[in-house]
């Protein structure tokens, strides 16, 4: 439960930020690019440090290391309403923030997603993640609308403060907690052994090496667009801050009920089925912003919050059977590694795809992006649905 509540806290803090950061950098450049290059930044620890996140979160306590990370994406965050409270707030400057709170984002998942394992039963894990991923649903519902009111009423940077705070609460959640070393030690010696072994046992196991595959493909077309939302809402559907809250709020609609929902349709549905499922409407949903453009813009405003709401609860339907599968089968000295190896294949082209998506922004235009972004997915779950080992899980 108090991992539970601080997670809470700072998920909301962080889609506070979600919206905020693009905005400042919009007000700043006024450029999709420049959004493209920041989102790259703060992916970019997923590609450096995730592997060796793995290694130590198997070695060390992981209260420690999520303390750590909350303590260091405060820090961080705090400096932007303090630069533009003097005037000298730079791109430069969030640049590097947008890097730093990357970087505890890292450490910090690396570090929660051993957890459950080691505080909850085996029978109880579909069920624990799938709170998980409703609290998701809830941070994503109050976050953005908040943030956009605050935007709206006080400006971005002093809605960024809000998530630095945030992150302080969390980490007062995390120090109350108990030491969370790993029950097992690793069998190997050194951290090169110990890396290796994680990435190992993931190659070796197919339907968790595809499902890092698949979540490669996916995450770099859906990242694509991603990071250059906020743009496409103020340049294509004409939202001011508080509506383009409202739109991204509508995405937290679809974890909290696909996520309350994942232990029944668990219980009837395969994991296969599942993912399958997901995969197929994503290429879908993602081609319905093209089409909200079209429309007048209460319509429109109702068209990307539905297929942000879907899409999002697929994405967690997809997280709680995933999760779940990994979670039961992974031994626990390996937990850490392989789910960090996992998240390295998969979120590590993540920052290669914010860059690509803010540079064919500005070339072609968010819209062109957006329809190769959906046929790339119908592509990805075609031959998820053909080919793959999960299917038949």
């Amino acid at each position: 439960m108090r991992v539970w509540t601080g997670s809470t806290i700072s998920g909301i803090g962080d889609e506070i930020t979600l919206l905020a950061l693009p905005w400042l950098v919009l007000q700043l450049t006024h450029s999709p690019f420049q959004l493209g290059i920041v989102a790259s930044l703060q992916h970019l620890p997923f590609l450096l440090f995730t592997l060796i996140a793995g290694v130590y979160a198997d070695r060390w306590d992981r209260r420690r290391i999520m303390l750590g990370a909350d303590l260091l994406r405060f820090a961080s965050l705090a400096t932007i309403p303090i630069a533009a409270l003097f005037g000298v707030l730079t791109i430069v400057q969030i640049y590097v923030i947008a890097f730093l709170a990357g970087t505890g984002r890292v450490w910090f998942e690396v570090a929660h997603y051993a957890l459950l394992p080691g505080i909850v039963e085996p029978d109880q894990l579909v069920d624990a993640n799938s709170k998980f991923q409703v609290t998701d649903g809830v941070s994503v519902f109050f976050g953005p609308s908040i943030g956009g009111l605050i935007i709206k009423l006080a400006g971005a940077a002093n809605a960024i403060a809000v998530d630095a705070v945030s992150f302080l609460v969390s980490a007062a959640a995390i120090f109350t907690l108990p030491s969370l070393r790993a029950a097992q030690s690793p069998e190997e010696r050194g951290w090169r052994a110990q890396l290796l072994g994680g990435l190992r046992y993931l190659v070796q196991q197919r339907p968790i090496f595809e499902n890092a595959l698949a979540l490669m493909a996916m995450l770099f077309f859906m990242t694509m667009v991603d990071a250059v939302f906020v743009f496409y809402a103020q340049h294509e559907l004409h939202l001011d801050a508080a509506l383009t809250g409202i739109v991204l709020a509508a995405a937290g609609v679809g974890p909290i009920i696909f996520g309350s929902l994942a232990p029944r349709i668990r219980r009837r549905l395969r994991t296969g089925q599942v993912l399958v499922v997901a995969a197929i409407l994503s290429g879908p949903l993602l081609a319905i912003l093209d089409l909200a453009v079209l429309v007048p813009k209460p319509l429109a405003i109702a068209l990307a919050g539905a297929s942000m709401a879907v899409s999002f609860g697929m994405a967690a339907l997809w997280n709680v059977a995933t999760l779940s599968y990994r979670q039961a089968v992974i031994p626990g000295h390996l937990m850490s590694r392989v789910n960090s190896s996992l998240r390295f294949i998969a979120w590590g082209t993540m920052p290669i795809a914010a860059f690509v998506g803010g540079l064919l922004s500005q070339t072609i235009g968010v819209r062109w992006l957006i329809a190769i972004s959906a046929a790339g997915l119908v592509v990805v779950a075609a031959a998820l649905a053909t080919f793959s080992e999960i299917r038949r899980l």
